[in-house]
């Protein structure tokens, strides 16, 4: 029996090491802030009122929530998850977050317009048949879904104010807190965080069913849409022109009076 036990050992003793060594190889992730461009701030205005007949408030960079955003991510523990999707939680998982891939290599600038729009369509796609919800208790099925929450807290209709920031998933080594120095390596994931003040409160109606009406029924995407199409839109220019054609009547007709 000797001979079996010393083998169990010796496949004990590989196996721990091999443990160890995988340990010791393993990496770790944390969030690396980047911020964004103004470009992000006009997407999230155009997502909100762009090319719709009823609008809800725009809203404007707020630096203090840049700030306090950044700091959040930046402050996350590192974890394990090549993702980073283990990291969203706290003020930034209540916040709106769309998780994205980027190409490290291209450098090329993010495109927000992108972003929201598929925010936009998986958050859409949540409200079964298109219908509004009518009660606190629809509202709350709505609230339970990651999409369905993302998008009613960034269509606030109330919010007035936002900050946006992108966190990049960064791989870093495992003794990361030893190695503060070593150099870290950015993923292809990311995610983009935004506040919005005042924010929505849980589980409640962000907006009207008449801007959910224009909202389903918009076909226009983001990345076609210039800041023209904030201004509000007026039956499809019908009541803009009507306004011309009363005029000229009135001038016919004060004419025709002045002849006779």
């Amino acid at each position: 029996m000797a001979p079996f036990y010393k083998t169990a050992a010796t496949l004990c003793l590989v196996a721990l090491c091999g443990l160890q060594s995988e340990a010791a190889d393993g990496t770790k992730y944390k969030f690396t802030p980047e911020d964004v461009t103004e470009e992000a701030y006009l997407a999230a205005n155009l997502v909100r009122n762009g090319n719709l007949p009823v609008h809800i408030s725009e809203v404007s960079k707020d630096d203090t929530l840049v700030t306090s955003l950044k700091q959040n991510v930046e402050a996350k523990e590192a974890s394990t998850d090549g993702t980073c999707e283990t990291l969203i939680e706290g003020d930034i998982k209540e916040g709106f977050h769309h998780i994205f891939e980027y190409e490290v290599e291209t450098k090329a600038a993010h495109d927000y317009r992108q972003l929201l729009q598929e925010a936009l369509d998986k958050g859409l796609a949540v409200f079964t048949d298109k219908i509004y919800p009518k009660d606190e208790q629809a509202w709350e099925k709505i609230w339970e879904k990651k999409d369905g929450a993302n998008l009613a807290y960034l269509l606030g209709s109330n919010s007035t104010t936002i900050g946006c920031v992108i966190g990049n998933c960064t791989e870093v080594p495992s003794d990361v807190d030893e190695l503060s120095d070593q150099p870290e390596t950015k993923k292809q994931k990311a995610v983009l965080f935004c506040l919005l003040s005042p924010a929505t409160a849980s589980n409640a109606a962000p907006f009207t069913e008449e801007y959910f009406k224009g909202l389903i029924e918009r076909t226009t995407l983001l990345k076609d849409m210039t800041k023209d199409d904030l201004k509000p839109s007026v039956g499809n220019g019908t009541a803009e022109a009507a306004v011309p054609t009363i005029l000229i009547a009135g001038l016919v007709a004060m004419l025709t009076a002045v002849s006779a």
